[in-house]
């Protein structure tokens, strides 16, 4: 089964650097939970985390350009946090195991303008 362990968002709308659970260099910091909820004030970006998720998804089936003008999100320069001249980067800490012992994949995009360079 697999499942994120943890996300790291920055400079991405109003998230300029956050992490929700843990990453491969945050080891003692507790994993996200298979039910996580996300609370907070008005206009703190929760919304954002789960558009941040859907700001993937589009990338990967139509490309970062199309993904920048979807849903109203009007272009990567809008998306961007406000006063950062620094690339949009998801981390993203995956657990998979499939009936043997778990693996742990760590895994970071960065988006500049419109091109993702994938690192590890």
């Amino acid at each position: 089964m697999a499942g994120i362990e943890g996300l790291r968002i920055k400079n991405y709308r109003a998230l300029k650097d956050i992490t929700l659970g843990k990453l491969w260099n945050t080891q003692n910091r507790d994993s996200l939970t298979p039910m996580t909820a996300v609370i907070g004030k008005n206009g703190v970006g929760k919304s954002t985390v789960f558009d941040a998720f859907g700001f993937l998804s589009d990338c990967l089936k139509g490309g970062v350009e199309e993904a920048c003008d979807a849903r109203g999100r009007g272009g990567f320069e809008r998306l961007r946090s406000q006063g950062q001249e620094g690339s949009i980067e998801f981390q993203i800490y995956l657990k998979c195991r499939m009936n043997a012992p778990a693996k742990f994949f760590d895994k970071i995009l960065t988006f500049a303008g419109d091109e993702i360079r994938p690192g590890y």
